[in-house]
């Protein structure tokens, strides 16, 4: 049998052993590195050239669907199978466009990554039965529709907070305050929603917020 290598992309640690101690078990899967932010798993799969990357879609620095877009785009040989909390369509519909193969969500058993990565494995995508239906609906209703899927829908709630919050001038020591958080996460919060909407400046934020009603 051929050797499966992985690489394991997510911020909680706990989870990466999880998974690793699962992978363990099964002959012929052999996880070759770990990251817990994009910028890094971006830097790992080309020097470690993984069959596999599971990635995690809210991390520091780099969020996973960014992270998913640059792979597909410089690694297409790693095919990436999103593991989430995000039960939302349209963080699923948002990862296929991004060029992920699967979307799992987090919770479910192991064996329905092992799932994953075998259909992975054999060229076909995967999305998790719990959510397969309304990714389905989803996937028509753009089609029906053609109404294109909006960056700023990929945002988390927080993200969107913090968008505000710039939109109406707050400093990240200012947005810091008022939602109780760490300046680092502001400063993290920051790169993943300009990363998201490809959008690098604060006018340029700004107008969006304004235009989807956020500020």
């Amino acid at each position: 049998m051929e050797e499966v290598r992985i690489l394991i992309a997510d911020d909680h640690e706990l989870l990466r052993e999880g998974l690793k101690g699962t992978f363990a078990m099964i002959p012929g899967y052999s996880v070759v590195g770990e990251s817990d932010n994009g910028t890094d798993t971006i830097r790992l799969v080309e020097e470690l050239r993984p069959d596999i990357v599971i990635m995690d879609i809210t991390m520091p620095g780099l969020d996973g669907i960014s992270a998913t877009k640059r792979l597909s785009k410089d690694s297409p040989s790693a095919k990436v199978i999103i593991l989430s909390m995000h039960n939302e369509s349209i963080y699923a519909v948002n990862a296929f466009k991004a060029g992920a193969m699967a979307y799992v969500l987090k919770g479910m058993a192991a064996e329905e990554v092992v799932q994953a990565i075998e259909s992975v494995r054999k060229g076909d995508r995967y999305a998790s039965p719990t959510m397969a239906n309304e990714l389905l609906g989803s996937f028509v209703d753009i089609l029906q529709k053609d109404v294109p899927v909006s960056p700023v829908d990929t945002l988390t709630t927080r993200e969107k907070e913090v968008l505000t919050l710039i939109a109406f001038g707050s400093t990240n020591k200012e947005i810091a305050e008022k939602l109780f958080i760490a300046l680092s996460t502001v400063k993290t919060h920051r790169v993943n929603i300009m990363n998201k909407l490809d959008v690098h400046d604060v006018a340029g934020l700004t107008r969006v917020a304004i235009e989807k009603g956020l500020a």
